[in-house]
Parts: structure tokens; sequence; C-alpha cells
């Protein structure tokens, strides 16, 4: 494990943020839960954890955060947490390499990549182990497809692509937001590479 990775995971702000960004993920996942629209918002603090403390501490969030959604929202939850893995190996390799929240419409096809990404890794759940159904506002969508005569799982993946990138664009644009409007001073705490390879941090010197 990396120095940066070390302090990351341990430092005073780290053991403070993980906790809320685990509580957005659960907080917005439950109000769309039950509001059943078709699109989730359980991925926001994922995406913060990430890109302010490192992979590590975003797959912890993610999990942790569908676990406990799992115990208070819907049992569903539980079988998504290798999807919240994706997102923040993913969210990781684009901000650091390639520099995907440098500007908005940056941010808008890093968030379409990743609903892509989602789709893909969630719909072989959806159909495996929920039949296709897995009670969120989705399903109202794919039921519309199955009833053209589209397969199952030919449904849930459309369903995914007409739902995934609109939902994970947004909860970029959030986080992209949202770090764009915070303080540079807070920002510093959080200080990595990924964070001035996108311009949220001036390079030092």
């Amino acid at each position: 494990m990396t120095e940066l990775t070390k302090r990351s995971l341990f430092n005073q702000q780290a053991l403070a943020l993980m906790p809320l960004c685990i509580a957005l993920n659960i907080a917005l996942g439950g109000v769309v839960h039950f509001l059943k629209l078709p699109i989730y918002l359980d991925a926001t603090g994922t995406i913060l954890a990430t890109l302010l403390l490192g992979l590590p501490a975003g797959v912890i969030v993610g999990v942790a955060s569908f676990l406990l959604a799992s115990l208070v929202i819907s049992p569903v939850y539980v079988f998504f947490v290798g999807t919240q893995a994706a997102i923040a190996i993913y969210i990781y390799l684009v901000a650091r390499y390639l520099h995907g929240l440098l500007s908005t419409p940056r941010a808008i096809a890093t968030g379409i990549g990743l609903g892509v990404l989602a789709g893909v890794v969630s719909a072989p759940i959806i159909v495996l182990v929920f039949g296709g159904v897995s009670g969120s506002g989705r399903d109202l969508v794919t039921a519309l497809i199955a009833s053209s005569g589209q397969q199952i799982l030919n449904a849930v993946m459309l369903s995914g692509a007409a739902s995934e990138p609109i939902d994970k664009t947004l909860q970029v644009l959030i986080a992209f937001s949202l770090l764009r409007g915070s303080p540079k001073g807070l920002l510093e705490r959080f200080r990595n590479p990924w964070l001035v390879g996108n311009g949220f941090l001036k390079a030092p010197g």
C-alpha cells in the first residue's frame, strides 16, 4: 500500500468523510427507491470518496453503503456491491489517467461511460437473481420493453441503456459541481494527483 493510500485511508479527514459519503449513498438511494424513480443516485458518495480519498476508500464506501442499504432500504442492494466496486475503480482510473473531470463536457462523457459500465455489470445480476425485476423504478421501463417481444436479458440491457447513462451522468455532475464549488483550503486537506490533474487544485509551485 502506498504512502498516499495509507494517508488517505487513515487520516482524520478520511475517517470523518467516509461515513458521510456512506450516508449520502443511503439517503439519496432511499429517497429514489421510495419514489420508484427510474434512476438510482446511490453512488454519489462513492464517486466523491474515490475522488477525494482514492480507490480503496471509494470501494469501502460503495460496498459498506450497499451492505447497510440492504438492511434499511431493501435486501436487493447486497447483490450490487460489485457494481459499487466497479464504479469506484472506473472513476479512479478515468480521473487519474484520463483527466475525465477536467471540464463539464469531460465530466458528462465520464458519466455516460460509467452508466454503460454499470449497466453491463448489473444486468446479469438483475436477470439471474431477480428474473429481470429488482424492485426499482427502472422495472417499468424493462416491462415496457419486454412487452414488445424482447427477451428478458435484452429488455434489462435496453432499460439500462436508457436509464444508467442519465443516472450516472447526474451523479458525476453532482460530484463535479460539489468539488468545483468547494473552498480550495478544504480540498487542500485531500490533495492528490487526480484532484490536481482535473483542475480542482493547482499544481505546487
